[in-house]
C-alpha cells in the first residue's frame, strides 16, 4: 500500500513539475517537444465572445429589468426580466493577448 501510495504521489509530482521518469512502468508521459507539435491552434487568444447585451436604447448590461406595478397591491412594485429585444454583443477584442486554455507548455514553475 505504501509503495503504491508513493508511486502516485511521484507521478502527481512529476506531472506540476515537469520532470518524467522514463524507465517507469506505465509513465505514460509526454515530453514537451511532442507535446508542442500534437497542439493544434494558435498559442494566443486576441478575441473572445461577450457574454452581454445591447437592448433597443443602445444600453450594454449582462441582464435587463422593466418596473411594473402590481395591480390591486397599493402600489407595490414588481421587476420583470426583460428577454426579447435584445442583441448579443458578439465577439470583443481582447487589450491584451492571453494564452490559450489548451497551450500545453507550463509557462511558470515556483
Amino acid at each position: 500500500m505504501g509503495s503504491q501510495t508513493g508511486k502516485l504521489l511521484k507521478k502527481g509530482v512529476d506531472y506540476f513539475t515537469g520532470t518524467s521518469n522514463d524507465n517507469a512502468e506505465g509513465s505514460g508521459s509526454i515530453d514537451k517537444q511532442s507535446a508542442l507539435a500534437a497542439f493544434k491552434g494558435a498559442p494566443f487568444v486576441y478575441t473572445h465572445s461577450s457574454s452581454l447585451y445591447f437592448d433597443e436604447d443602445g444600453h450594454l448590461a449582462h441582464e435587463f429589468y422593466r418596473e411594473t406595478v402590481v395591480k390591486g397591491t397599493n402600489g407595490k412594485v414588481k421587476f420583470k426580466r426583460i428577454t426579447k429585444g435584445l442583441k448579443k454583443q458578439g465577439e470583443v477584442k481582447l487589450n491584451i493577448p492571453r494564452l490559450n486554455v489548451d497551450f500545453p507548455v507550463v509557462m511558470y514553475e515556483g
